[in-house]
């Protein structure tokens, strides 16, 4: 386990309406990036959600890091979480109002000056070093992207979660945007994508295809299986 960035076993969570996600087992080596994909309700969010300890899992246990995450009270689930994981978002969440380093910075909360020139220096890596004083609203889609990955990365975490990071770029700035999330597994971190690109895909190390909260099946060097398998 000590390898392994992510591990679950038998990981599941159940709404009110059905289950999300069932029996789940899965290893994730660190350093690499992987593919999560599947139709609208297969629960893709729902994964990266109880991953990025956003919900807490039903049943099953969640290793991080080689902590189990059942163990953590509600607070260090925080701390852990604000420390170790990175949240890209689909739809970004950046505020317009702020520029590109504000919004960078507000990854450690909301004095911002503070850190305006690790802000800084993460977006000059990102290739936005000119657009620190753009306000968000201003970027165009493809910047705006790399905002929001230089705001993961900022904090230096040892996992990155994207939901469809490339879902509404073209082609050019899909490819920059796999760059870039290549680039940090070379930092021992690794990443999950959710999306439905095939190109995406093709691009990362591994691929787990979810339906209707289970995985149907898998590529790549990591082990996945689901208990129904």
């Amino acid at each position: 386990m000590a390898n392994n960035a992510i591990e679950t076993h038998g990981l599941s969570y159940e709404y009110n309406s059905g289950f999300g996600i069932h029996g789940i087992d899965l290893r994730i080596s660190s350093g690499s990036i992987t593919a999560i994909r599947g139709d609208s309700g297969s629960g893709k969010s729902t994964l990266l959600a109880l991953l990025g300890l956003l919900l807490r899992p039903t049943s099953g246990e969640l290793f991080l890091n080689g902590y189990n995450s059942s163990c953590m009270s509600p607070k260090e689930r925080d701390y852990f979480r604000k420390k170790e994981i990175g949240i890209i978002l689909q739809d970004l969440a950046l505020l317009p109002f702020l520029n590109s380093w504000e919004n960078v910075s507000s990854a450690f909360g909301p004095h911002l000056k503070k850190n305006r020139k690790l802000a800084q220096d993460v977006l000059s890596e990102v290739g936005l070093g000119n657009y620190c004083e753009t306000p968000a609203g201003n970027l165009s889609g493809g910047e705006r992207q790399r905002v929001a990955i230089a705001r993961a990365q900022v904090k230096e975490p040892s996992l990155i979660l994207a939901d469809e990071p490339t879902g509404s770029l073209d082609s050019n700035n899909s490819k920059a945007v796999m760059c870039l999330l290549r680039r940090l597994t070379n930092k021992n971190t690794s990443v999950l994508i959710a999306t439905h690109s095939t190109d995406v895909t093709s691009a990362c190390d591994a691929e787990v295809r979810l339906d209707q909260g289970n995985i149907i099946s898998s590529l790549g060097n990591d082990h996945f299986r689901n208990e129904e398998s």
